[in-house]
């Protein structure tokens, strides 16, 4: 069974770049998403930094230095808890019009998860600093 870090080299750069591009397109369409993401003005560089972290989180070689952090940039983007589910069905549709579907599924797994983790990260955003962090 392939692992999410064997999709890169399954699926090659172009295909991911091309899978982020069309995301990001319908982002830009979707009335619940597109007004976080309004004040972007050069999508080939965020669709480009984008594909990055796609391809190496797929188990790519780095070619860039940037660093990401899931959690903060969508927190940073005024992106609610309750909007991962909508970002997360967007990405459902988008990653299986050009994929096989098994190669689809071990994506979304990965989508899945990584959608969890931000939702559980922005609703502890949402609800305020800890006694501790006082």
């Amino acid at each position: 069974m392939t692992t999410h870090r064997e999709l890169a080299a399954q699926l090659g750069r172009e295909q991911i770049s091309t899978v982020v591009s069309d995301f990001y397109q319908r982002v830009q369409n979707d009335p619940v998403l597109a007004p976080n993401f309004a004040h972007i003005t050069d999508w080939d560089a965020v669709k480009a930094r984008l594909t990055h972290f796609w391809w190496i989180d797929l188990g790519g070689a780095r070619y860039r230095d940037d660093v990401y952090n899931p959690h903060t940039v969508h927190r940073h983007f005024g992106v609610k808890p309750d909007q991962v589910e909508p970002w997360l069905r967007l990405f459902e549709a988008t990653v299986h019009d050009p994929l096989p579907p098994d190669l689809a599924e071990v994506w979304l797994e990965r989508v899945r998860r990584m959608a969890d983790w931000v939702r559980i990260e922005l609703q502890k955003s949402a609800s305020g600093p800890s006694v501790a962090e006082h």
